[in-house]
């Protein structure tokens, strides 16, 4: 169970030559061993987070988009504005919004003290971004920065034919619109609390589930309506606890517990964890948390979204499928059992 401070995690500057761009970064998942912009074969986790404060008129970056990564972001505090292709929209803290592949965008500190946000985006193994308004392009990897020159697709393949008919590649696949960027933002105030619990009381909590908020389908993969991680706020009451023992094989989870005293349970012990740990729980780890305080328990969970899961709940011995929402316990068979 990786685990850090954020007091541990270094503030790092990024700063163009003018200052036009400009921001500190913690940057949280590298602090917990993920390598930068490396997808799961390489070593990395599935999202990556981090913890960005921008100056007052600097903006994060250039105008971009990119062609396989999701970012969402959550302003923790100050103002900002967020420049997308229908406009400017100003954003404060409580908003959360997000940006598809293929959607422009840019945040700018707007405010007379920092915007801070928060922002979690998926970890594709290759992405491309496009500049429109230098008309370049970066490629990860390499890690390369270029502006495209237009060539024939044997060019440097094969030696030319005079009145030869040029190579036509299929047509690109037709632009998906670009949803409003109003459309991609909403305030935590506005997303519903939800109350859950067991019939016997015994596991408790409340929540608000923020992607599903944002136009997310619920436990949905990317590419058929679902977003490529979930973000839910989750709140629980002194003596609490959130879930049964489980793990997970497939799905990772990050929580940053905001406020309170957390236990968390797992096959090493109990630990206790407050305001600003955060606890990363990779798959095949069984973990449990509950609220060992006298106070309100606050924090955030971070979670890709895997095509499908399978849990495991040491406790009870049962298992649980998350496509048919089955829970089961086995029964030893031979590989050939009802075959022959």
């Amino acid at each position: 169970m990786p685990r850090i401070h954020l007091d541990q995690v270094p503030w790092q500057e990024q700063r163009s030559p003018s200052g036009k761009f400009h921001s500190f970064a913690q940057n949280i998942s590298v602090a917990l061993g993920c390598p930068r912009n490396a997808g799961l074969s390489r070593g990395g986790h599935p999202f990556d987070v981090q913890i960005r404060r921008i100056p007052s008129a600097a903006s994060v970056c250039p105008y971009h988009l990119h062609l396989a990564q999701w970012e969402l972001f959550v302003v923790r505090a100050g103002h900002g504005r967020v420049r997308a292709p229908d406009g400017e929209t100003p954003v404060k803290s409580g908003d959360v919004f997000f940006h598809p592949p293929g959607t422009p965008h840019q945040l700018t500190g707007a405010g007379p003290t920092d915007l801070e946000v928060l922002i979690i985006t998926d970890n594709p193994q290759l992405d491309s971004c496009f500049y429109p308004d230098s008309d370049k392009w970066s490629l990860r990897p390499p890690g390369k920065l270029f502006r495209i020159t237009e060539t024939d697709y044997f060019d440097g393949e094969d030696n030319p034919v005079p009145g030869a008919t040029a190579f036509s590649p299929a047509p690109p696949p037709s632009a998906t619109p670009v949803a409003p960027f109003a459309s991609r933002l909403i305030h935590l105030d506005a997303v519903p609390l939800e109350n859950w619990e067991s019939p016997g009381k015994k596991f408790r909590s409340a929540y608000r589930e923020v992607s599903l908020a944002l136009g997310a389908k619920p436990n949905t993969p990317t590419g058929v309506g679902g977003h490529p991680f979930d973000l839910e706020v989750g709140k629980l009451a002194p003596g609490q606890c959130g879930c049964p023992y489980h793990c997970h094989s497939s799905q990772w989870e990050l929580f940053l517990f905001r406020s309170g005293t957390a236990t968390v349970r797992t096959p090493a012990g109990t630990q206790v964890f407050g305001p600003g740990d955060i606890v990363l729980q990779p798959p095949g780890e069984a973990h449990q948390f509950t609220n060992t305080g006298p106070d309100e328990l606050l924090y955030s969970l971070v979670a890709d979204n895997p095509t499908t899961d399978i849990w495991h709940y040491p406790d009870s011995k049962k298992w649980g499928h998350s496509t048919t929402r089955d829970f089961f316990r086995m029964n030893a068979a031979d590989y050939w059992d009802g075959e022959e």
